[in-house]
């Protein structure tokens, strides 16, 4: 369950920078004319910054564009921030044709799936084979050495 960002108070500095972005990257959205514009621009997650890890500002946003032939074609966008030391940076937009994929981009972001890598279990394999082979080598360099000094076992 995420927190509410319902009700946090956003700077209007805030607000403007996250604007100009939405604006700079719906200019530059391929699909989109002149004519398009946001619509609905509003926070979804936000995790303020710490003293041991940067915060982090999920915001989303509808684009209302036309499109010749069919008339008016909504598009949905997601701003992901990175803050840094109290400045705020895009670190990534996406684009979707329809809600439910930005609903699942934003789950895999904020809920990564908890796989184990393949990798992982081979190399757990390499370190007990490289551990019991130091150990039989450990075992028979001491055997050898006690029947070099003539030592029974």
């Amino acid at each position: 369950m995420r927190p509410p960002v319902e009700h946090i108070q956003f700077p209007r500095k805030t607000w403007q920078a996250v604007t100009e972005h939405a604006l700079r990257e719906l200019k530059f959205h391929e699909s989109c004319d002149k004519s398009s514009r946001i619509e609905n621009l509003r926070p979804y997650y936000f995790e303020d910054e710490t003293e041991n890890a940067f915060g982090r500002q999920i915001w989303c946003f509808e684009a209302m564009g036309l499109q010749s032939g069919t008339g008016r074609k909504l598009e949905f966008g997601v701003l992901e921030f990175s803050i840094e030391y109290g400045l705020i940076e895009l670190s990534q937009c996406c684009w979707f044709q329809n809600e439910k994929q930005l609903e699942h981009w934003i789950s895999q972001r904020l809920d990564p799936p908890r796989e184990v890598a393949s990798c992982c279990s081979t190399t757990k394999l390499w370190v007990y084979v490289a551990i019991l082979s130091i150990l039989f080598l450990a075992i028979g360099w001491t055997v050898s050495l006690l029947r070099f000094l003539n030592v029974s076992i």
